[in-house]
């Protein structure tokens, strides 16, 4: 009876992480995406992610980089770039992001008005 309840829960795990990493790299993932979207403190710049993923991020951050260098006085007043997503650890189809860009969930939030 053990052995069978062993076998049937080295089963579960491996179905549970082939869903995981089934729903992480294939259109599974694309189709339950959260839009990615981004703010400075007082809202004067504002932009969102396409298609998420590496790459788009790099995109806002260069973007944002610009945007202060035409607007020194945003730079002196605060800087920082906000994320306006929370983060959802529940979502196991959106882990590859976590891993492949944590550094967008590192960016501090700040809710939307």
């Amino acid at each position: 009876m053990k052995k069978t309840k062993r076998k049937y829960g080295k089963w579960i795990v491996i179905a549970a992480v082939a869903v995981v990493l089934i729903s992480n790299f294939t259109v599974v993932s694309y189709l339950g995406r959260e839009a990615y979207s981004y703010r400075n403190y007082d809202n004067t710049f504002s932009l969102a992610e396409e298609d998420g993923g590496r790459a788009d991020f790099l995109t806002i951050k260069s973007r944002y980089a610009i945007f202060l260098k035409a607007h020194p006085q945003e730079a002196k007043a605060d800087s920082k770039l906000y994320r306006t997503f929370t983060i959802k650890p529940w979502r196991f189809w959106q882990w590859s992001d976590f891993v492949f860009c944590p550094e967008r969930f590192r960016l501090p939030y700040k809710a939307t008005p």
